[in-house]
């Protein structure tokens, strides 16, 4: 039976899909351990700013009982997806982002606060502040594309750098996460890149010239009243001042659905090593998959785990591990873990389908 497409994006904690971060240690809000759990306070959830049709949001404020840190903290929940159970997911890997970051904060600001009482030094306290925008509910164009931004700032008491999470999902009764190449095509880089360096070229004495590589491959963008946005961290292209760049582009003339680019790439199941387990599952060697389909697979001995990637795409997985996802969407199952037979790692036929989202040829 085929699984649901559980694709979910930008985050960065993703995922991952890699965004710029600020902490009270020297370290990026995303790549912190936690081992301290949060002290959430919940308010009621409540409607805010409701849409007149489409997706909706509700607001989760998130407190802290520490005297050490004060918060501003606003969640986005969606409401009204055709896919509840992504919704689902969505939303909890949303709400545990924010309280991930919460619990480091207040664990870094209780840190802090107990040496400089030790030192008998002055203590401010910290700032966390976390925002939300819902840039396209799914009813503006291109069809059926929900995009939110949650932008989560933390300060020690001098200059933050807000990380900007972006969202930006199919509202299908099988939602997917909607990319760059599903909206401008898998050869999109080099043209994106070009158009982006000549809206720097404009204003060269605002933007840093020499520091712009072009987007990456988890590159930050949201939808917006039928133009692409594309979003750069604070101060990696530009001066403090300019904040987050960001760049904007009609996509009027490229689209009005999402779709998968014409001519897609299928999978000969015929042409890869496959065997049906005890379960009735079909396998499939990743080896033969990632050839015929032009991937780049990297095994790492020490952790038993295939990193897969191609352009944009990047997944990983484990043997004897039955979790698979891909960018920043939620873990799934699939049946099966992946598994070693006559030396060839095997994963079940719909990490092709669910996963890479490739059409499987019988």
């Amino acid at each position: 039976m085929k699984q649901k497409k559980m694709n979910l994006i930008k985050m960065s904690a993703v995922g991952c899909a890699a965004i710029m971060g600020v902490s009270a240690v020297a370290l990026p809000v995303h790549a912190m351990t936690f081992s301290q759990t949060a002290q959430n306070i919940s308010a009621p959830v409540q409607n805010v700013a409701p849409t007149i049709s489409g997706v909706k949001i509700q607001e989760q404020v998130l407190t802290t009982s520490s005297k050490y840190l004060t918060t501003n903290i606003k969640v986005p929940q969606l409401t009204g997806m055709l896919d509840t159970k992504y919704q689902e997911e969505l939303n909890d890997i949303i709400l545990s982002h924010a309280e991930k970051d919460l619990a480091q904060w207040e664990k870094a600001a209780a840190e802090t606060a107990k040496k400089a009482q030790a030192n008998h030094q002055e203590f401010n306290p910290y700032d966390l502040y976390i925002t939300y925008n819902l840039k396209s509910d799914g009813t503006g164009s291109p069809k059926g594309v929900i995009s939110i931004e949650i932008i989560t700032e933390g300060s020690e008491g001098g200059t933050s750098m807000p990380r900007i999470d972006t969202y930006n999902v199919k509202n299908t009764a099988e939602a997917e996460r909607v990319t760059l190449p599903d909206l401008l095509g898998a050869n999109y880089k080099a043209k994106l890149d070009a158009d982006i360096l000549a809206k720097l070229k404009e204003d060269p004495d605002k933007y840093f010239l020499e520091e712009y590589k072009g987007t990456s491959e988890e590159q930050t963008f949201y939808i917006e009243k039928g133009d692409l946005v594309i979003v750069f961290p604070k101060y990696s292209i530009a001066p403090g001042y300019v904040g987050s760049p960001e760049f904007r582009f009609s996509l009027q003339d490229i689209s009005t659905t999402v779709t998968k680019p014409e001519g897609a790439t299928k999978l000969d199941l015929k042409k890869v090593a496959n065997y049906t387990n005890t379960d009735g599952i079909t396998m499939v060697s990743l080896r033969d998959v990632v050839n015929q389909l032009s991937y780049d697979l990297k095994w790492n001995q020490t952790t038993k785990t295939a990193e897969v990637k191609k352009g944009a795409q990047w997944t990983s997985v484990t043997l004897g591990k039955d979790s698979y996802f891909f960018a920043k969407m939620a873990p799934k199952t699939l049946g099966a873990a992946p598994t070693l037979k006559k030396n060839m790692l095997y994963v079940p036929v719909q990490f092709v389908s669910d996963i890479l989202q490739i059409e499987v040829q019988h």
